[in-house]
């Protein structure tokens, strides 16, 4: 479309991985419209991967659960209004966010859905409504973004998640974490790869079990010097703890030692990701780190990692995906689906394509300085 706009805000009220795809979102629009303000609205834990980021100019939170209330809702609406935005781009779906849009007043509100009678109500908050008339279940999230927004603008840009810059003192945190982890396992004069493991998601329906990933990990380490490390949320130290007692060689523990950001610099100096389903799966991703992710009852063909050199291994199994919502599992079946043969057959496909270990590796290509108008 050839019309400009200059105040456009993007709606991500999702999760971790959700707000690191949607990224892709601001970026395109950028291409389309670089004189615009972007703003995203986001919930507080996503903030940090939207905050200082080169794409987005301003960072609204939803602080509000999916139960707020009547008076809750109309005060993100008079906030919303405030800011005068001239375009509302609703990025993750949501309902509420396509209401919200329309209780604000923003004069062009844009949605990409496949409207039918169950959902029939959307074509009163949206003034455009993009169609989906392909499989967009088959489709890796950034690439419907891509062509969600390229539909929208009538330009063909690619698109790209990006994460928010990191600072001098988040890359010397991870410098010291991993400084420590390689003490911790003697590898302090040796060539090696920095691996690193994420082994919990908190959902049933996703969590391979930790058995599974300690036979892989004995095996890529009877065949790769290596410094492995365990990434996370403090929910996650217990397991891997756990891990720890099924090897008989070091494993490091960073769980619950980053946030958000000193995470990614973490990744940046990795070599290899083994992971699950989980949010630092896309921050993987976005980095362009060579990994093998193992999925449970989501789709990899939707959900799986925008990048190169990642192999994505799903259950074989009827009723997958189930995304949640065909069939509830307290201990699903299908992950057992996945050998530990499997992936680590994976795992050495991947790490022959990967680079020069991080012992002599240059990262100033993972590295992105500070967002100059921060």
């Amino acid at each position: 479309m050839s019309q400009s706009y200059k105040h456009i805000l993007v709606f991500c009220l999702r999760k971790i991985g959700d707000a690191i795809i949607a990224t892709s979102v601001p970026y395109l629009l950028k291409q389309a419209y670089p004189d615009a303000k972007i703003t995203m609205m986001v919930k507080p834990l996503t903030k940090e991967i939207v905050t200082n980021h080169p794409m987005i100019d301003e960072v609204m939170l939803y602080n509000y659960s999916h139960k707020a209330s009547l008076r809750e809702i109309r005060q993100i609406a008079t906030e919303i209004k405030q800011r005068d935005f001239d375009l509302c781009i609703v990025a993750d779906n949501k309902p509420r966010s396509a209401m919200l849009a329309w209780l604000a007043g923003v004069p062009k509100r844009i949605g990409f859905e496949k409207i039918e009678f169950r959902n029939m109500y959307l074509k009163l908050f949206y003034t455009d409504i993009i169609k989906i008339d392909y499989d967009a279940q088959q489709t890796l999230q950034a690439k419907n973004h891509e062509i969600f927004i390229n539909r929208f603008t009538g330009k063909y840009d690619v698109a790209k998640m990006m994460l928010p810059a990191s600072t001098e003192e988040n890359n010397a945190k991870a410098d010291m974490l991993l400084a420590q982890a390689v003490k911790e396992q003697g590898k302090e004069h040796q060539k090696h790869l920095n691996i690193a493991l994420c082994i919990q998601s908190g959902a049933a329906t996703k969590d391979w079990p930790i058995e599974r990933f300690a036979a892989t990990i004995k095996r890529i380490a009877a065949k790769y010097n290596a410094v492995f490390y365990v990434i996370g949320s403090p929910a996650d130290i217990a397991a891997a703890e756990r891990l720890k007692t099924m090897l008989s060689f070091p494993l490091s523990i960073l769980c619950g030692k980053t946030n958000l950001v000193e995470l990614s610099c973490v990744l940046r100096k990795t070599d290899f990701f083994l992971t699950i389903d989980t949010g630092s799966t896309h921050m993987a991703a976005a980095i362009g780190i060579p990994m093998v992710a193992i999925y449970g009852g989501t789709s990899p063909q939707k959900w799986g990692p925008y990048c190169e050199d990642a192999i994505t291994l799903a259950p074989d199994y009827p009723c997958h995906p189930c995304d949640g919502t065909k069939i509830k599992c307290s201990s699903p079946k299908c992950l057992l689906t996945i050998s530990v043969d499997e992936a680590v057959a994976a795992c050495e496909k991947v790490l022959k394509i990967t680079e020069t270990p991080t012992f002599e590796l240059n990262h100033k290509k993972r590295t992105m300085t500070k967002h100059p108008h921060s």
